[in-house]
């Protein structure tokens, strides 16, 4: 009796032409994903920062209404060495020259609250809130009036640490210098509503660090949050353009 074998099966395997048509279908769903992906890390990180901004700002204008007590806002300037090309902060650290390599000055990178006590003594609100490394606040006057004012009369400007301000993380320790104004025990600010760059209008606008070469005086970046505060009230806001 002869057995015979089926001679017909054949190896199962992709051909050329299956393989090619694959590759194709992969790169344009890449090239439809990856700009999708791109926009929503941009958006997450603005998204996070703004809401760094709001908790911190309402939560220093609620502490100053329940201790009834001045409670200042310091937004930090430094070089920060998270930040891959930054250099590392150093004794000789020049926060208003471009190291080799950068092509920009040092940045506000973070902020914090205090509660004035008696005799002056700025006492921290919880932890240092720093931004997420992709993600600066401005320091163009036309973008954020409260950190681009140079004139002490009209407003708040750079100040240096004192003996007693507290050292920041990531080695920045006391090279930095800060902006700050305060919210008043019935939660108005100390700042003016009639003066200043903007005439009384006082306002932050962070942005990508990516951006930071695309934003100019009468063009702001393409990917920005603008937070806005209310002198007299102490109210604030956020305003959010779509991202980009």
């Amino acid at each position: 009796m002869n057995t015979r074998l089926p001679n017909d099966r054949k190896a199962s395997a992709f051909s050329l032409i299956e393989l090619l048509v694959v590759i194709a279908i992969i790169g344009i769903i890449g090239s439809v994903a990856v700009p999708a992906v791109g926009s929503l890390l941009k958006g997450s990180s603005l998204t996070q920062a703004a809401n760094m901004i709001t908790d911190t700002i309402a939560g220093a204008r609620q502490q100053a209404l329940t201790r009834n007590r001045s409670v200042e806002v310091r937004f930090y300037r430094f070089w920060n060495s998270e930040v891959i090309g930054e250099p590392m902060p150093s004794a000789a650290s020049d926060l208003d020259a471009a190291p080799p390599g950068l092509n920009y000055k040092a940045q506000y990178h973070a902020f914090q609250a205090f509660e004035i006590a008696d005799g002056g003594v700025a006492n921290p609100i919880g932890k240092l809130a720093i931004l997420p490394n992709t993600v600066i606040l401005s320091m163009e006057p036309s973008l954020s009036s409260l950190l681009g004012n140079t004139d002490p009369l009209t407003g708040p400007v750079k100040t240096k640490p004192a003996k007693n301000d507290p050292e920041l993380p990531r080695g920045v320790a006391d090279r930095y210098e800060y902006v700050a104004f305060r919210f008043q025990p019935d939660g108005a600010t100390t700042l003016s509503p009639t003066k200043g760059p903007s005439n009384g209008l006082w306002f932050i606008t962070a942005h990508l660090l990516a951006d930071l070469g695309k934003a100019s005086a009468n063009t702001p970046p393409p990917n920005f949050f603008t937070w806005m505060l209310d002198p007299v009230s102490g109210s604030s806001k956020i305003m959010r353009p779509g991202v980009k």
